[in-house]
């Protein structure tokens, strides 16, 4: 949990927000989406107050081996969604990220903490758009909060569920297919947000999980 300082455009109306991440349990090995916020960066915790846990911590009460992770996909590389990256730092668990969040973070020092948004290059696994990094397992480009945002396609038989990350900031504009000013930090990505909402909806998924609002279901499931 991050709590927004006074200035954010969304502290007025929610004060605190989740940062989920989720496990993707494959036969090839675990895959995790997000890591959620760190906890040794003394400047993000005196403005965002975050509450966290380790994530090994997180993972074993979710019945998770830690050491079973081979992979880690961040939506994007902002501090709330690749704070416990550092947990798989210096193993065989592959990072993988749109090659242009990857070169943002090195080109603005304050785009993110990079000790926690830069694995050891050999462990990055830059990406150009799409692609699929396990059987069944698609990361999708899904630009618009960032450039480099990107979201996950789980394929099981005909079902599909996304891991949509911070398409939206919430929920409601993903119904509407709106971007929102509390989603967008770039005015010209605005269209392409826009894009990435339809084109996660125009999959027709059965679940749609988010980072900091609960998932939408197909109305056909209800």
């Amino acid at each position: 949990v991050v709590t927004l300082p006074h200035w954010h455009p969304c502290a007025a109306g929610w004060p605190t927000i989740p940062a989920y991440g989720y496990v993707i349990d494959h036969p090839d090995g675990v895959i995790l989406f997000d890591t959620g916020v760190g906890m040794d960066n003394a400047f993000l915790s005196e403005v965002y107050a975050p509450e966290c846990n380790p994530i090994d911590d997180l993972l074993v009460a979710a019945g998770v081996d830690p050491t079973a992770v081979v992979a880690v996909v961040n939506s994007h590389l902002h501090f709330d969604h690749c704070g416990q990256n550092p947990s798989f730092h210096g193993s065989d668990v592959a990072f993988f990220s749109q090659a242009v969040e990857f070169d943002a973070v090195e080109a603005d020092p304050y785009y993110t903490d990079p000790a926690w948004a830069l694995a050891p290059p050999s462990q990055r696994r830059p990406l150009a758009g799409d692609e699929e990094i396990a059987d069944g397992v698609r990361v999708l480009a899904t630009p618009g909060h960032t450039a480099g945002h990107q979201s996950l396609l789980i394929e099981v038989g005909d079902e599909r569920i996304v891991v949509g990350g911070q398409i939206v900031w919430d929920g409601d504009e993903y119904d509407a297919e709106e971007a929102r000013d509390t989603n967008i930090i770039d005015e010209d990505l605005r269209d392409q947000a826009v894009d990435s909402i339809k084109r996660i909806k125009a999959l027709r998924p059965r679940t749609v999980h988010f980072s900091h609002c609960a998932a939408r279901h197909r109305a056909d499931d209800d």
